[in-house]
């Protein structure tokens, strides 16, 4: 029993970090630029004395990175890399839970899992791909075990054989993992599964609607004036949801300033000219040898037909230009873009072709006697020394056609419907082909163009003075109180944030994770000097103006709004109770007080919905669950009004009661699956996380 309680008292298992931990187990090894930062045995995060080893979460990060690439995800890697500290952590809290339990798997466990005859769910994927790679019969985890084991056997190499043998203990390791979490998940499960009593409440909640009628007064009809605050009713207000605001590790209140590095006026002025110069010079002169040399200008030529031309600018000035002349399609801020029409010409845009590639040159002779004499294409498309394709369409002129250009005249003067065998070389490699020509478009036009694009970015003498007038005002203001009182004058806008140890960025500014170090690293009242990112498109400079240890206080930026709205609604509906209460004896007498209409709808005890009052009306929803029939009650204070109300009658859904029915509505609704199983893992402590240590800090 004692055990029963420790396990209710410190643990709990929500089935996200199940799934979180084995995507976290198959996510991988980082940026290998990482591995510069680190040294071997050290700790990247802690918390309750667990431990995470630098050298696991450089696995985890290079896993992380290449299935985020494998997906073409364009992740950003400060973020990734704390997901990736927070589920190793989550792992290792997790893991001694796992010792101080005595939860175990045996190795005749992990054995069956492997190559029994139903392989755990974490290894099926692993044996099937292993079985496939390895050119086994078989598909099942004892074969494949035996094939790493005994490689000559099946004929693969020694050094294949090992690079298998450690992706089968790296696939064990999971395994392991997910059966742990599985027994953990199961133990606390049971724990936190409705008795009679919890089964009952939840029918009780659910069977019973109440349909009631009610009139309302809204908090927007008090003038802001009669409801004035102090900062002890915002405190009031913070103390009541006091916990909402705890935080896991120190956090920091900062005021920072951002400056976008963009092109001044004269930039954009120089820029303009630089473009108009090129328009100039390419109406001038043939082709584009105006901007071929110019590295300032990226250019793009192709020829295709106006269908594939995108760009609707481009399209119709390329179809209506003559040819020879140049324009600006367009001109978006900083970027430019000038279409060149080169020529316009008839062309076949596309065909459609039967092809076979042989393998030797020598059996040419064979197969085109053969398809000659009736076979069908497709018995030459996949064989051991043909491959092909059957009647495919190939386009000619689009943009990115690869194709050679003698196979593509081989094709256009080829007759339509005669098997034709075309051998050249590519890169002094040769080839041999049989093609079939089945139909040839009608030519259409087709227009050789380029466009030329541009881009204004700021000069070397913009960047200087972007600095300086930054540091110019640091060196004016260097206590966060002068900083942020002062930024205004000056021409910058103060902009808050909280940051902590485990923030990617300050703010969602990308790049700026070094900034974060300087942040955790500076005392209180201290301004930090310019800072920027590695491309060069901003500045900021950070105060920081408080530091958070247990709760973010009642004052912080971010939660003070909040809680005056709060505070204020609380003082309205005081209000409107004193004003009203008592001052009618039916709803029609508040309907006329109230200056609106009696309203009737349905409520339910467990929906988030309260008739037409509004969402998460609790105190609304409790006085109305308790509200005798045919009584008015109120004025109570919601949310957003003041209600008075009747209960006219209750319902219930005619449905018998059965324990299994409302048992699953309690584990689903209020079970284990519903607790942040990170948050109760943890407790009260906090976590450590050293990151910060092994990046490059910013200089004073």
């Amino acid at each position: 029993m004692a055990t029963l309680e420790k396990i209710r008292s410190k643990s709990v298992l929500l089935f996200a970090i199940i799934i979180a931990a084995l995507l976290a187990f198959i996510f991988g090894d980082f940026f290998n630029s990482h591995q510069a930062y680190f040294g071997t045995g050290t700790a990247i995060a802690e918390a309750k004395g667990q431990k995470v080893d630098q050298s696991l979460y450089s696995q985890r990060m290079n896993i992380a990175d290449e299935q985020a690439r494998s997906y073409n995800q364009n992740v950003d890697g400060d973020e990734l890399s704390q997901n990736v500290i927070k589920t190793l952590v989550a792992e290792a809290l997790l893991n001694q839970e796992f010792e101080n339990l005595g939860i175990r798997v045996s190795d005749n466990e992990i054995t069956q899992a492997m190559t029994g005859v139903m392989p755990h769910p974490a290894a099926q994927q692993f044996i099937y791909q292993m079985s496939q790679q390895l050119g086994l019969e078989q598909m099942d985890g004892k074969t494949v075990l035996d094939a790493i084991k005994n490689p000559a056997k099946y004929n693969i190499p020694v050094e294949y054989a090992n690079q298998f043998g450690a992706a089968w203990a790296q696939t064990e390791q999971a395994v392991e993992e997910a059966m742990l979490q599985q027994k953990f998940y199961s133990l606390v499960q049971g724990l936190f599964t409705a008795n009679e009593l919890d089964a009952r409440s939840i029918y009780n909640d659910n069977s019973a609607t109440r349909h009631i009628a009610y009139v309302t007064k809204g908090y927007n009809t008090v003038p802001d004036e009669d409801a004035q605050i102090t900062d002890a009713d915002i405190k009031a207000a913070w103390d009541a949801d006091k916990n909402a605001y705890r935080i896991d590790e120190e956090t920091r209140a900062v005021d920072y300033v951002y400056v976008v590095i963009e092109p001044s006026a004269a930039d954009r002025m120089a820029g303009q000219k630089v473009v108009e110069d090129a328009l100039l010079a390419l109406n001038e002169s043939d082709g584009l040898s105006a901007v071929n040399d110019d590295s300032r200008f990226v250019i793009n030529h192709q020829s295709t037909t106006a269908s594939r031309i995108n760009d609707k600018a481009t399209r119709d000035f390329i179809t209506a230009a003559e040819d020879g002349k140049a324009e600006i399609v367009n001109n978006s801020r900083d970027n430019y873009t000038i279409a060149k029409r080169l020529s316009a010409s008839e062309q076949i845009d596309s065909i459609n072709v039967s092809v076979i590639a042989l393998r030797n040159a020598a059996d040419a002779d064979s197969i085109m006697n053969a398809l000659n004499s009736g076979a069908k294409w497709a018995d030459f498309v996949a064989t051991d020394n043909t491959q092909g394709q059957d009647s495919i369409w190939v386009s000619l002129v689009s943009a990115g056609s690869n194709i050679d250009n003698k196979l593509r005249d081989a094709w256009l003067s080829a007759a339509v419907g005669t098997p034709t065998l075309h051998t050249d070389s590519i890169q002094g490699q040769n080839y041999a082909q049989i093609f079939k020509v089945n139909r040839r478009n009608a030519p259409v036009t087709v227009y050789d163009f380029a466009t030329v694009a541009y881009t204004v970015d700021p000069s070397n003498e913009t960047l200087e003075k972007l600095n300086t007038d930054l540091r110019t005002f640091l060196s004016s203001n260097s206590t966060g109180d002068d900083f942020s009182a002062n930024a205004a004058e000056a021409g910058y806008s103060i902009l808050p944030a909280l940051v902590s140890a485990s923030t990617p960025h300050v703010a969602n500014i990308p790049d700026s994770r070094s900034a974060v170090k300087w942040v955790m690293n500076a005392k209180k009242g201290q301004v930090s000097p310019v800072i920027g990112d590695n491309k060069q498109t901003y500045l900021m400079a950070i105060a920081v103006k408080d530091i958070y240890n247990d709760f973010i206080p009642w004052n912080a930026y971010n939660v003070r709004p909040e809680l005056q709205s709060k505070a204020i609604a609380e003082k309205k509906g005081q209000k409107l109770i004193a004003d009203f209460a008592g001052k009618a004896n039916d709803l029609a007498g508040y309907a006329s007080l109230f200056g609106g209409e009696v309203t009737e709808g349905d409520a339910i005890f467990v929906s988030p919905r309260l008739a037409n009052i509004g969402f998460q009306e609790s105190a609304l929803q409790g006085a109305v669950a308790s509200a005798p029939e045919g009584k008015v009650v109120g004025p109570v204070a919601g949310k957003t009004a003041v209600v008075v109300f009747e209960v006219k009658s209750v319902s219930d859904e005619n449905r018998p009661y059965t324990f299994d029915e409302y048992a699953q509505r309690f584990n689903r609704t209020m079970g284990v699956g519903t607790i942040d199983s990170f948050k109760l893992l943890l407790g009260k402590d906090k976590v450590n996380n050293y990151s910060l240590n092994f990046i490059q800090g910013i200089e004073n």
